[in-house]
């Protein structure tokens, strides 16, 4: 599959809380597209929260989360194509590394109709480049199967030591 081009009317720009009703939305849109069949009214409550979450965390000081919005303005759309979120957390010292703080990309989205034009690409490139700029000594991400070549080539390897904490799925 080839990717068509980039639109020339998309400019990426960094969010901030004016944006949260809108990463809430595309956060509970990724969200239900994953998870497949999901009530209407549960998306909206999802959205709700996720919108009083970028309110409050986009307005603390200082941040620990930055997001990004890929807008489309031209004579036909004044429309969102997509968003990505990057978060940090303190580290510990790894043995063999560089120390920083680590960051985790987060929610690259992008609407469907205009997917395979670069925008996740172009949101990731700048994701990792506002890591880097911070010093960023490790950064991870979760993928789906559809945009794992994005990411490897990307600079992405796989690391399959991670885990995550479920006990009533183990006690089930």
């Amino acid at each position: 599959m080839h990717e068509r081009p980039f639109l020339a009317s998309v400019t990426l720009r960094a969010a901030d809380p004016s944006d949260a009703a809108l990463l809430g939305e595309m956060r509970a849109a990724q969200q239900a597209e994953i998870e497949g069949d999901c009530e209407p009214a549960e998306v909206l409550r999802y959205a709700r929260d996720c919108t009083a979450f970028f309110e409050r965390e986009l307005a603390t000081r200082p941040l620990w989360i930055y997001a990004w919005i890929a807008a489309v303005d031209d004579e036909v759309n004044d429309d969102v194509a997509g968003v990505a979120v990057l978060t940090f957390a303190p580290a510990m010292p790894r043995l063999g590394m560089i120390f920083g703080p680590d960051a985790r990309i987060r929610d690259v989205y992008v609407v469907p109709r205009y997917r395979r034009r670069g925008i996740a690409r172009a949101l990731t490139r700048t994701a990792i480049e506002r890591a880097t700029l911070l010093g960023v000594s490790r950064l991870t991400l979760g993928t789906s199967n559809v945009a794992r070549s994005l990411y490897k080539s990307l600079g992405f390897v796989e690391r399959r030591d991670e885990m995550i904490y479920a006990p009533d799925d183990a006690a089930g």
